[in-house]
């Protein structure tokens, strides 16, 4: 990669206050600096709208704030796409609002980018965090998920495995763990 490019980082939310500032502040914590956010409302009734607002305001040359005509509830599909449709980047990663990313996400799946050129998809790690609840049955049930076996490979359909899939997408893409 020649020049540093513009990662835009898409995060939806639906009357998630409790948790959306901890995710925002993960995307300010990126060692990477080059990215925008769009926090895109899905209809919320509580104080996350009032939230990414404050964010979009006084951030807003990194932070934008969009929402459905009417304040409308449509749906993730539709929600993520009005990301996505004013998303300027030259990458999109997607940060659900109960979500955080660790500091050097971006800089690491960029470097992947980088260093596979003909993938199309970066794919990580997942760890599914339910110790945050305090309660005792949930102490242990913090796990990582593995989506490959192999990491810094670079697969080809059908090589990775069709669990990672959700959409059908012509031609498949190449994807780099």
């Amino acid at each position: 990669m020649s020049h540093k490019p513009l990662v835009s980082g898409i995060m939806i939310f639906l009357n998630a206050e409790k948790f959306i500032e901890e995710a925002i502040q993960s995307v300010f914590a990126q060692t990477y600096n080059n990215w925008e956010l769009l926090l895109v409302d899905d209809g919320s009734t509580d104080n996350s709208t009032a939230i990414a607002q404050r964010y979009a305001q006084q951030y807003p040359e990194k932070v934008s704030y969009l929402e459905h005509k009417g304040h409308q509830n449509r749906g993730m599909s539709a929600t993520r796409n009005l990301g996505i449709h004013n998303a300027k980047g030259d990458y999109i990663a997607f940060l659900d609002a109960d979500d955080i990313w660790l500091p050097q996400k971006l800089e690491k799946q960029l470097a992947i980018f980088s260093s596979q050129p003909e993938a199309d998809v970066v794919c990580g790690l997942t760890k599914f965090w339910y110790s945050w609840t305090e309660k005792p049955q949930d102490i242990d049930r913090d796990l990582m998920r593995e989506i490959a076996p192999d990491y810094d490979t670079l697969f080809t359909p059908p090589g990775c495995s069709p669990s990672c899939w959700r959409v059908k997408l012509e031609p498949p893409p190449l994807v780099a763990f």
